[in-house]
């Protein structure tokens, strides 16, 4: 007996069932009617071979039209994307005989910065966590060799708003161990940027012998 042809609902994909779940918004807003007119004619798209091009067809009438949809009602699909590399000076923390040393780094996500620039060294290096409580999004902490240099690459929490960074140098009392950088927030377009990449938050930090500075990559 010949198998059975399978049917149009068993051969969609793993990416036509998220389309499915990305537009399956509230229908009683503007977002959720076009969101639901694109989510029919994609589901239907195996019987329709014209779907896609009707898909694309009614996103350019949007454009056109001048529609706007509420942020709100279309779900962020992409966060932004951290690119940092953080490199020791080869004179890095130098001790009595300056002779350049290890030296320890933190990397934090903040929700907010006002604990973390308020707290002293000792605070952070010991209780970082219950000083900064909720502001705490993530943490990295590594060991940097003289001249070595570390690169931290992926996405940052959506409620990241302040990236910072400590360096455990030999003499806190003249060095600046403690620096900050307020992540830019990302440009409200229109509603099909939010189907977009976010652009990088490309960043250099050095560690220097007795300071950490943070700089924007140039392009």
């Amino acid at each position: 007996m010949a198998a059975a042809a399978p049917s149009p609902q068993a051969t969609t994909s793993r990416p036509i069932k998220k389309f499915k779940r990305y537009f399956s918004g509230p229908e009683n807003s503007r977002a959720g009617f076009y969101c639901l007119i694109l989510k029919e004619i994609i589901v239907n798209k195996w019987r329709n071979p014209g779907g896609w091009l009707c898909a694309v067809a009614l996103s350019f009438v949007c454009l056109l039209s001048g529609c706007s949809i509420d942020s709100d009602d279309v779900p962020d699909l992409m966060s932004q994307r951290l690119d940092l590399v953080i490199k020791a000076s080869d004179k890095v923390n130098p001790d009595n005989q300056k002779k350049a040393a290890p030296i320890e780094i933190r990397v934090y996500e903040l929700k907010n910065d006002a604990a973390f620039t308020a707290a002293d060294w000792w605070s952070l290096q010991d209780n970082d966590k219950a000083v900064l409580a909720d502001d705490l999004l993530h943490r990295d902490s590594f060991i940097l060799r003289p001249g070595e240099e570390k690169k931290l690459r992926r996405s940052l929490n959506k409620e990241t708003t302040t990236l910072g960074i400590l360096a455990g140098y030999r003499n806190l009392g003249k060095s600046v161990w403690r620096a900050t950088y307020k992540i830019p927030d990302p440009p409200e377009k229109s509603w099909y940027s939010r189907f977009m990449p976010k652009k990088k938050v490309e960043l250099d930090a050095d560690i220097e012998q007795s300071a950490i500075v943070i700089k924007e990559r140039d392009e």
